[in-house]
């Protein structure tokens, strides 16, 4: 008797299982390769600005070594936007010293006894520890060659203190340039009699008349990305050179 059941089959159910699993495999394939895709091209856009503006930091050195007028246009130690380049999302700014204004550390390992005294006076003057000038004078220590170098040797509060009235550059010599120095450095390396008349006489002088060896500080920014490079030069090369 059982062998007059039929037995009923039906696939219908199997096949659109399998229809949906296969369009599930689409689906996720579909959207890892968007976020794949998504994903290069921000990478893509992050490298083009980055770039952009390395090389836009870098124009505004070569702006401000071109057009050296501006150093009579910009305050030395003022940051200003080249209007140029700076256009939508792309801003550069610039900022110039004068190494010729600062004291060359670096002379004091070429017996120079001038340059060793202001540093003396400049420690204590900014509350830094003689022992600190007695390591970086101490033969058996590497010379410095960069102001930064000064870190191996005091801490960053110090650092801080004393690394914006020195220099290590090799092409402005011993000489202060009285035009463009600080009142601090003024103090130091000028007869005290003569420096309130430096400073009131420079009232009518634009500083950037006598710089000839300058410190540029270029700061580009482009979309969410900044470059800055800083740059000691008196024309080119360049003698010191700093990309971040």
């Amino acid at each position: 008797m059982s062998g007059n059941f039929r037995i009923l089959k039906n696939d219908h159910g199997v096949a659109l299982i399998i229809v949906l699993l296969v369009t599930a495999l689409l689906i996720a394939l579909v959207f890892e390769f968007a976020y794949s895709t998504r994903v290069s091209l921000r990478a893509a856009v992050n490298f083009r600005d980055s770039q952009r503006a390395y090389f836009l930091a870098r124009s505004g050195v070569n702006y401000f070594l071109k057009y050296q007028d501006l150093k009579n246009i910009i305050p030395q130690g003022d940051w200003q936007e080249v209007p140029v380049v700076s256009t939508g999302d792309t801003v550069v700014r610039i900022k110039w010293e004068d190494e010729q204004g600062k004291i060359n550390i670096i002379n004091i390992f070429k017996n120079k006894t001038p340059t060793y005294e202001w540093v003396v006076q400049l420690f204590d003057k900014l509350g830094v520890g003689q022992e600190v000038l007695d390591k970086i004078v101490d033969t058996n220590n590497p010379k410095i060659q960069m102001v930064s170098d000064l870190h191996k040797y005091m801490p960053d509060e110090d650092y801080n203190k004393v690394s914006s009235f020195l220099t290590a550059n090799t092409l402005s010599g011993d000489a202060i340039n009285v035009n463009t120095a600080s009142e601090t450095v003024l103090r130091i390396t000028q007869p005290a009699d003569k420096v309130d008349a430096i400073l009131s006489q420079r009232k009518d002088q634009k500083q950037g008349e006598n710089a000839t060896v300058f410190k540029i500080y270029s700061y580009a920014t482009v979309g969410g990305y900044t470059k800055q490079i800083e740059v000691i030069a008196k024309g080119s090369p360049f003698d010191y050179w700093k990309s971040l």
